[in-house]
């Protein structure tokens, strides 16, 4: 079994800060892929991936190769950033989107900062104003209203699973008393309403972030989770943000211990069901060489701790990117799709790689 990368390619590039894709296949045959759209402001005041001005776009592509050269808008705030949009497509066709957002107000006009957690550029300060679904019906096309999920304190960036009887089980992430923990929300009604299913803490020490969730053919639900050591060592190196997995054989009511790879990387890991059976897993690595890498997987995840890592491409610019979503293309091949720039680029764009797997 191998990964083999045959091509590169620029998805969206508009000399904004492009950021955070996640891309999926409706069912038309049509490719739709989400990213968060902000304003440039590297020049002016630096990095940063809190904006009140950034929204959610959405480009498509027929084939998968070649992609709109204009954004849409999937959502866009009066008075909040959008963040981090994810696609989901659920059995009846429904495309099923999850989001957060920011509230960012002025530093010297914050009186209470209890809630206010973030800082922006040292001027700024910033809290999360609540998580979010968006629906559509046409494939992506048109979108209904945001509605709030009403769970407090949660952020999402992470893929979303569909049980059998229908609900959907979404993967909410935020802190409780000081940690860093999963909470699995559940709504029975395609987002209208919400509830708190179950909550996964990390081991001592630890934090889970941004994660997504698989259902294997047996059922089994499999969570994937990007983890930090909370407070790193000299010479912890990669090894203070593992892969950590839970599973549960219930419908997500219970889970299992939280379980250290041996993958390492400071972003999200994204799992994608081939047609075969087999799970490709994406990441964007942040170490040196900068880049993007892949592994396979057996259809139950069991070879997490054996299985070999490939290197889709390691001539990234440095740790502003990453965070890949895959789609399979009708001939068999995968597209990863994540955000990118090169040494000498200064502005981020979504790019791809095209892979054969055999």
């Amino acid at each position: 079994m191998s990964i083999k990368p045959v091509r590169n390619i620029i998805v969206y590039n508009d000399e904004q800060y492009n950021t955070f894709p996640s891309v999926v296949r409706n069912q038309k045959g049509q490719y739709v892929a989400a990213f968060r759209q902000a304003p440039d402001r590297l020049g002016t005041y630096g990095l940063e991936h809190i904006d009140p001005s950034s929204k959610a776009a959405i480009v498509t592509s027929r084939g998968g190769i070649v992609w709109d050269e204009r954004s849409s808008v999937l959502y866009d705030d009066f008075f909040c950033g959008v963040q981090d949009p994810c696609l989901n497509v659920l059995g009846d066709g429904t495309v099923f989107a999850t989001l957060f957002m920011w509230k960012v107000a002025d530093r010297e006009e914050v009186k209470d900062r209890s809630d206010y957690t973030h800082r922006v550029f040292d001027k700024w300060m910033a809290k999360p104003a609540g998580a979010y679904t968006v629906r559509s019906a046409d494939g992506g096309q048109t979108w209904d209203r945001p509605t709030d999920v009403a769970i407090p304190g949660v952020y999402i960036r992470g893929n979303c699973v569909e049980t059998e009887d229908g609900a959907v089980l979404a993967p909410f992430y935020g802190p409780a008393d000081g940690v860093w923990r999963v909470v699995v929300g559940r709504t029975d009604d395609r987002g209208a309403t919400w509830s708190v299913h179950a909550e996964i803490f990390p081991e001592e020490g630890y934090g889970f972030f941004e994660p997504n969730l698989y259902r294997t053919p047996a059922g089994k639900l499999v969570l994937f989770s990007r983890c930090h050591k909370s407070k790193p060592e000299p010479g912890d190196g990669q090894a203070a943000y593992p892969l950590v997995t839970s599973e549960s054989a219930d419908g997500g009511r219970t889970w299992s211990h939280p379980v250290r790879r041996p993958i390492y990387s400071p972003s999200p890991f994204h799992v994608l069901p081939l047609a075969d059976g087999r799970v490709l897993m994406s990441y964007g690595y942040r170490f040196r060489p900068f880049g993007i890498r892949a592994v396979l997987l057996n259809p139950e995840c069991g070879d997490l701790d054996t299985a070999e890592e490939v290197v889709l491409r390691e001539d990234g610019h440095g740790s502003d990117i990453g965070y890949t979503s895959a789609v399979q293309l009708e001939d068999g091949r995968v597209l990863v799709m994540y955000y990118y720039s090169v040494p000498g680029e200064r502005h981020r764009y979504i790019a791809g790689t095209i892979c054969e797997v055999d």
